[in-house]
Order: C-alpha cells, then sequence, then structure tokens
C-alpha cells in the first residue's frame, strides 16, 4: 500500500511485536490520510456494490491483495492488513491471509475492504458474517467510495534490488512502487545514517535497480521523504534529458513511419508486457507516447531486450535506455529512447527500411544483385583494365567470393547501394578487417541523370556509420580506408577529415610503397644470421615502437595484434571464408631489423588484396641493415603460405625502396579513425559532402602544392 494512504507511528504497546514481525503484511492507517494524499484536488465518487466486486474479482483472477482496515481490540489504532481475495458472484465475499502472514484475525475488528489501483482507492463497507484466526466471510454494503488520490498512477513491483549510493556510503533495500516521478524503496538493513525526515540532503543521490545481476536502472534522483518507522525513503528520478551526443546541425532524419512500428518490450519493473506505437524513429533511438498519469517509463530505465515491430511483423531486436519524458499537449508525455546495442544484421534491416522511408533510391539490402554489382564495377571504372588484367586468372573465384559476401555474410560484411530498380549508380562496402577495425571498400559511383551520385552514397555510409559504430555487439574501433594518393576525391575528404580532427591519435595516414613479387620457383631459407619468428609480446611492444619511429598514427594499434586473430579467424571460417593476420620479427645479430604483418584472406575479399599480402615494417630504412635481397629471401619464406605464384607487398616506410633502388608501382594510403572521436566532429566531416566546384579545387591546389598531406 502506498505512504499516501498509510501513515502514523507505532508506539509500544500490547500486540506491538506481533505487528512489527508482519510489517510487510499490516501498516498504519488514518482516514484522513485520503484527504491528506493530494495537495491539489480531492475527490470521493459514490460506487456501486457490482463495481467493487468486479474490481475483487480482477484481484483474485490476477493472484493480487487487497486490503482490510481494521481497528487492533489492544492497541485501539487503524491498521491496513493485506488479504487474498476468493472468487465471488454476490454480496459476500471470503478473504484470507497470506500464507507466510503470522497474524490473526482474533486480534483485530474489520470495518471495511479497501483496493488501491494506483491513481484510486476504493473503499467499501462490510458486515461480518463470521471469522477465524486465518479468514472472515463479509457482506459488502451496496455503496462505496472511489478517493481519486493520485495524480500519477504508481505501480508495484517485486524482485527488484536497490543500491542507493550517498556521501555516507551504500544502502540496499527493495523497490516496492514506482511512477515516472517517485521510487519508493524499502531499506533492508539500516536506517539512512545521518538524515531524519525533517532534514533532506539537497544533492542528487545515484540509484542503481536490478533484478539478479541484471541492471534495471541508473541515474540521480533526489531524495523526498524519510519514513523511518517503516524503514522507507522515497526518491524523485530526475528528469533530466541525458544528453549522451553533442547536438548537430547534420542529423539522420526522425522518421514518423505509416503505419507505425510498435516498441515491445518486457517492464523491468513491473515485468509485466508493454506495447507502445513509436511516433518516431532514427537508428540511434525512438520516441512514444504515453498518458501522463499512467506514465511507467522512468529516465534511466534500462530495457535489455525490446522489440520494434514492423508492419507485416518484422520483429528487430536491440537493448535500449529510457533518456527523457517530455509533456505534451493534452494528457500525454513523450518518452525518448537511445538505443544502447544491436547486432550488425538487425542493424542493417533497421537503417535499410528508414533510409528507404527517406529515399527511395537508398538501399543497405540483405543480398546485392551480384550480375548488377559486376556490371556496375566495370561501367564506373572501379575495375579498370590493368586490375581485370591482375585478378582475371581467377576470376571464378573472385565470383564466388564475392557471392558469399553479398549474400552470406551480414555479420561481417555490409554494402549499401545507390539504385533505380536493378540498375546500380552508387555502392560502398565496409568488411570487418580485424577485430576492432573494418574497411571501407567498393567507393564507386556513377550519375544517375544529374544527380551527383558519389555525393549520395558517401552521406548515406556517413549516416550508416553514424549509428553502426556506436553498438557494442558490431566491434568498430576503427575505421579504415585505403586509396591512391593521385586519387583526387578520396585524398580531399579523407585527406580533409584527417585535417579536421588534426590529432594522429584520433585519425592518421599513413603511406604504403605496393608491389607484387613472384615468389621463385627453388626452394628458399632464411639467410644466415638471420631468424624469424612469430612476434611475442615483447616483439609487439617492439613493433609499435619501430611504427611510431616513422609516424605518430594509428597503424600498428588498430590491427589489434595483441589479442590475437582465434576469433577473427572463426567469423570468416563460419561463412566458408578465410582470415588470418600473424604477425612475425627478423632477427638479425640480435636486434629486430624486421617486422612482417602476414595478412591472408580469400583473393578478391579486396580486389587489389591488401587483405591478402604482406605488410613490411623496416624500424630502420636503410638498406645496409637490411639489404633488399635479403629481405626478399625471407619474404619467400613466408610467402609460402599463400600458395599462389604472386604476392602482394606493402612496404613501410617507402622511403626503404627507394633508398635500395628499387622501382615499385605506386602507392597506397591507408586512412585510420577512432570512431569514439566522430561525434564532435560529425557535423564538419558532413560539411565536406555538401559540393562546392570552389571548395574542391581549393583542396586540390592545397595538396599539390604540399599544403596539406
Amino acid at each position: 500500500m502506498s505512504t499516501d494512504v498509510v501513515s502514523g507511528e507505532l508506539f509500544p504497546g500490547k500486540g506491538r511485536e506481533d505487528i512489527a514481525k508482519n510489517s510487510q503484511y499490516v501498516f498504519p492507517f488514518r482516514h484522513s490520510d485520503l484527504k491528506r494524499s493530494t495537495r491539489f484536488y480531492f475527490k470521493a465518487k459514490r460506487i456501486k456494490q457490482r463495481s467493487f466486486l468486479n474490481a475483487l474479482n480482477f484481484r483474485n483472477f490476477i493472484s493480487d491483495h487487497v486490503y482490510v482496515q481494521a481497528v487492533h481490540t489492544h492497541l485501539k489504532e487503524k491498521f491496513l492488513i493485506v488479504v487474498s481475495p476468493g472468487a465471488c458472484s454476490s454480496g459476500r465475499v471470503t478473504m484470507t491471509l497470506p500464507e507466510s502472514s503470522l497474524l490473526s484475525f482474533a486480534d483485530f475488528s474489520l470495518e471495511a475492504l479497501l483496493i488501491d489501483n494506483g491513481t484510486t482507492v476504493m473503499v467499501m463497507d462490510i458486515d461480518l458474517v463470521n471469522v477465524t484466526d486465518r479468514s472472515f466471510c463479509a457482506e459488502l454494503h451496496q455503496f462505496g467510495y472511489a478517493y481519486h488520490s493520485r495524480r500519477e498512477r504508481r505501480f508495484p513491483c517485486r524482485m527488484v534490488d536497490a543500491v542507493i549510493h550517498a556521501e555516507d556510503g551504500e544502502y540496499y533495500g527493495t523497490l516496492s512502487e514506482f511512477n515516472a516521478s517517485g521510487l519508493r524503496i524499502n531499506l533492508k538493513d539500516r536506517l539512512w545514517a545521518g538524515h531524519d525526515a525533517a532534514r533532506v540532503p539537497s544533492q542528487p543521490i545515484t540509484i542503481e535497480l536490478f533484478r539478479g545481476c541484471e541492471k534495471l536502472f541508473s541515474g540521480p534522483s533526489q531524495l523526498i521523504r524519510i519514513e523511518e518507522h517503516s524503514h522507507t525513503v522515497v526518491f524523485a528520478p530526475m528528469n533530466i534529458e541525458q544528453k549522451k551526443f553533442n547536438e548537430r546541425k547534420f542529423r539522420n532524419t526522425r522518421l514518423a513511419l505509416v503505419p507505425a512500428p510498435q516498441a515491445v518490450f518486457i517492464h523491468p519493473f513491473t515485468g509485466k508486457n508493454a506495447t507502445y506505437d513509436i511516433c518516431d524513429i532514427t537508428t540511434s533511438g525512438f520516441s512514444f507516447l504515453m498518458e501522463s498519469d499512467c506514465t511507467t517509463i522512468v529516465p534511466g530505465m534500462i530495457l535489455s531486450r525490446l522489440q520494434v515491430v514492423f508492419a507485416g511483423g518484422l520483429s528487430l531486436e536491440c537493448s535500449a535506455q529510457a533518456l527523457y519524458l517530455k509533456k505534451q499537449r493534452g494528457n500525454l508525455t513523450k518518452a525518448g529512447f537511445l538505443i544502447t546495442d544491436m547486432d550488425p544484421v538487425t542493424y542493417t534491416r533497421l537503417f535499410n527500411i528508414l533510409t528507404r522511408a527517406d529515399d527511395p533510391h537508398s538501399l543497405a539490402p540483405s543480398k546485392v544483385p551480384i550480375d548488377a554489382l559486376w556490371e556496375f564495377f566495370f561501367r564506373s571504372g572501379f575495375i579498370y583494365p590493368d586490375k581485370y588484367l591482375s585478378l582475371s586468372n581467377n576470376k571464378e573465384h573472385f565470383k564466388n567470393t564475392y557471392k558469399k559476401l553479398y549474400h552470406d555474410c551480414p555479420d561481417i560484411f555490409s554494402s549499401l547501394t545507390y539504385q533505380r530498380n536493378d540498375q546500380i549508380y552508387g555502392h560502398v562496402s565496409i568488411v570487418r578487417a580485424y577485430p576492432y577495425a573494418w574497411m571501407v571498400q567498393h567507393l564507386a559511383a556513377l550519375p544517375m541523370g544529374n544527380k551527383r551520385t558519389g555525393l549520395f552514397i558517401l552521406r548515406q555510409m556517413l549516416n550508416y556509420l553514424d549509428g553502426f559504430h556506436r553498438m557494442p555487439s558490431i566491434g568498430m574501433k576503427y575505421l579504415m580506408f585505403n586509396y591512391r594518393p593521385d586519387n583526387k576525391f578520396p585524398n580531399y575528404f579523407f585527406g580533409g577529415v584527417c585535417a579536421i580532427l588534426n590529432a594522429p591519435r584520433m585519425c592518421s595516414v599513413d603511406e604504403f610503397a605496393y608491389l607484387t613479387y613472384r615468389l621463385p620457383d627453388e626452394e628458399t631459407v632464411v639467410p644466415a644470421g638471420c631468424t624469424i619468428r612469430a612476434c611475442n609480446q615483447e616483439d609487439l611492444a617492439a613493433l609499435h615502437e619501430a611504427y611510431h619511429r616513422h609516424s605518430p598514427g594509428l597503424m600498428i594499434e588498430s590491427f589489434g595484434l595483441e589479442m590475437g586473430d582465434n576469433e577473427l579467424r572463426n567469423s570468416f571460417a563460419s561463412r566458408g571464408l578465410k582470415r588470418r593476420c600473424t604477425p612475425h620479427v627478423l632477427i638479425r645479430d640480435n636486434r629486430r631489423v624486421c617486422f612482417f604483418i602476414v595478412d591472408q584472406s580469400d583473393q578478391g575479399l579486396n580486389m587489389s588484396d591488401l587483405l591478402n599480402s604482406i605488410k613490411v615494417i623496416i624500424p630502420d630504412p636503410d638498406p645496409q641493415f637490411l639489404p633488399w635481397r635479403m629481405l626478399l629471401d625471407v619474404i619467400s619464406c613466408l610467402g609460402k603460405e599463400y600458395r599462389t605464384a604472386d604476392i602482394v607487398l606493402q612496404v613501410f616506410p617507402s622511403s626503404y625502396l627507394d633508398k635500395a633502388g628499387v622501382r615499385y608501382p605506386k602507392k597506397y594510403c591507408l586512412w585510420i579513425a577512432k570512431t569514439s572521436y566522430f561525434d564532435p566532429y560529425y557535423d564538419a566531416i558532413r560539411e565536406m559532402t555538401r559540393f562546392s566546384i570552389l571548395k574542391y579545387f581549393k583542396s586540390y591546389i592545397e595538396t599539390r602544392l604540399g599544403l596539406r598531406k
């Protein structure tokens, strides 16, 4: 029973010990408390016996309790006693004490029944027919009263543990009742130290609620009152809109879909099913409307399993947290939620629904039409003659790999297209390249009428990544992209992002020399005086140091070499694909003279085989410490694992090859960004997708003059 109706203090006297032992089943009561329970208004409505009987039968149906108003024969004080109603069809009712209650009706004079439904209290006087220690039978009067005692309905809950973090320590209890503006907590072990009902601390106190090990709520709350007689404290959750991310000029469009999807979940406090119509939704969150006087959402509430159900029955599961409550016109309140986690498959499905509703040409399809995709690659020039010449001998293997990627690998690969019917005009894909790094690849576009499709697909990618990188289940801590430094637009955009962030620990660009090496037919061995081995932890620390001699960037960090690649291997292997990443070190004269990152994947996973290559990291680029011929012998030994005639080498720094007099056909830039830094700079990055011919040529000239690197 809520404290609005139950009050008073217990004084020593006969029968006091029995009442104290049954404190969860008996409460002090004054009838005047019904009138005192509201600060703004008080209404008592006359009700018929039939309405009261219906309410009793409903309580019996859901196995809930009601209260009997009683006077203790020795204490001469009024109490409310918890009782369980039996089924009834006439004015005669039967009530019993709960099994664990140790009270006896012999100690009380019974007067009336009370039903508290959260917003009103129904009271009906009774005439006793017979009474035993554990039960009684009574006749109801023909009329009673319903007291509209609260502006907001209160909801009972069970099995919810509370931890109160205060300045003077932690307090433990259980949540007994709640609504949007109040949490009633019964303390377990001790009273509120240093405080009483007249001294309420002004500073917010953090409350955490749990069911078992699952956290249901976390947030600051204000202590409202302390009820020492019942070891109870009441808190008001602070409805302060939690700003998880910075305010933005460019935001993913909040869509009001028709028909509206529904948020379906089990309420974490009550354990009951809840369904609400979503009024607007993005890939980052959603909101819905509720009646203000029966709001069950508390800001800070955590929903570990929530279903977003669309018309037709499509259900997408996520976890979410309530961020705010906002009063609307009429008796309505808007609850805003942040999506806190979602797996990559579910996220892509949600993004596809929302992006198609916003732009029918924009898709994140689960299965891309492969024939149309290959045609697009050739028409757009993404597969140019020299590139096709290098892959033509393995074209069937390429086709099979791409069919798997685009149809069977939604957890490690995703693609976005801009298309009309089955004709593709823009395309970009991302693949999980390393344990916590995803790689953007295949960024290409063709004009669609007067539309600059390249900018549309770029904005689409940014919108997709905006929510994608925030989901813990996806594991995107780093985003990477390889491009040729002479490729104007990627150099403009990705180089521009690097300039905006302006911090190599947030975003970096490193240049590799790229060349293909034909393995010798004859058997090769590691040169005399040299040893090659898989890297241990000390070697990996030395690899970081060697890389940072030439760059302050993120490359080695983003590869996640310390954690191994077992999980990555298994993810690809479960889809019939190969992915490995093994670091090696070359020791010469007890000195680490070179590091090798042996990347292996199916041919065509990346068309330039950047994920199926050997990255060569040289601490000292002077060829006298590591002659080119010696390095090739070591590479030949490592290259046996590829079982191909040619292997791709990426050498860093490229100055080593320049000093060794080795010619190489091209360079690649490896752009890497920590996704955790994206949010504050998102507007500036999006601004770059707003095409300006003057801005573009200014950037191009700065690059050519060496003013931008």
